[in-house]
């Protein structure tokens, strides 16, 4: 486990849902191929994970940039070869470390939600079938 690593949530993963992930989602992103603010909004929409409307969304991911910045788990440098500069994003190997950690975090999750899907499932079937 990463030193810096809270309990399952992922840095800068906050409450529940899809949104307790994003953290993940936009270090992943990045391992993929070091990219951009901008760049990494737009696939997070592609992939469905969050819609980004206006710019105190893209604070938000930017914020989360700063985070997994802050703890190492990537780097930055700027591109002045576009116009305007952009600041790229690179995983760094303690980033890739702690995506290891992610995905076993995430594995154990999905093994408990299909556990409550079955069980549920099971109990909601007993129910539907004493009504009939």
């Amino acid at each position: 486990m990463c030193a810096n690593h809270r309990g399952g949530r992922g840095k800068g993963g906050r409450g529940r849902g899809k949104g307790r992930f994003l953290a993940n989602y936009i270090l992943l992103i990045i391992a993929e191929e070091p990219t951009y603010g901008y760049d990494i909004a737009t696939k997070l929409d592609e992939i469905g994970v969050e819609k980004i409307e206006g710019t105190g969304q893209m604070g938000r991911i930017y914020r989360i940039l700063s985070e997994l910045e802050n703890y190492g788990y990537i780097t930055s440098e700027w591109d002045t070869s576009k116009s305007p500069p952009v600041k790229v994003y690179t995983v760094t190997p303690l980033g890739l470390e702690y995506l290891k950690y992610a995905l076993e975090s995430v594995k154990q999750e999905t093994k408990m939600l299909e556990t409550f899907i079955i069980r549920c499932n099971d109990v909601l079937k007993k129910y539907d079938s004493s009504n009939e």
